[in-house]
């Protein structure tokens, strides 16, 4: 894992570069969640749990190795909630992706 020195200017002037680029502000947070799709006319489930969320998305570790812009459904179990997404960033990792939600409510979440 990297870690940011923020007395470093060069470190500092990219994390301020990312926040810049970022849509909405991160919160990190574990929420638990079931990523569904459709697959050969079949459904699909898998568990994934959150990194962190934002008013438009999230960032998880999803069981399942998801491809770029595959559109999926989050639902939050506690809740019954669901939310239409899209996968719009792979980690090199095969269980971490981003999630944007095509209809961004930061409500979704069940946060305080």
């Amino acid at each position: 894992m990297n870690t940011i020195t923020l007395n470093n200017p060069a470190a500092r002037a990219a994390q301020e570069r990312w926040e810049r680029l970022r849509g909405h502000k991160r919160i990190i947070s574990r929420v638990k969640l079931l990523v569904e799709w459709e697959e050969a006319g079949s459904k699909e489930q898998v568990n994934a749990v959150t990194v962190d969320v934002s008013h438009s998305g999230c960032m998880a570790v999803v069981g399942a190795d998801l491809p770029l812009h595959k559109r999926v459904r989050l639902v939050h179990p506690e809740t019954g909630r669901k939310a239409d997404a899209e996968v719009v960033w792979r980690s090199h990792e095969a269980w971490d992706a981003g999630f944007e939600l095509v209809k961004p409510d930061a409500t979704f979440w069940g946060l305080k």
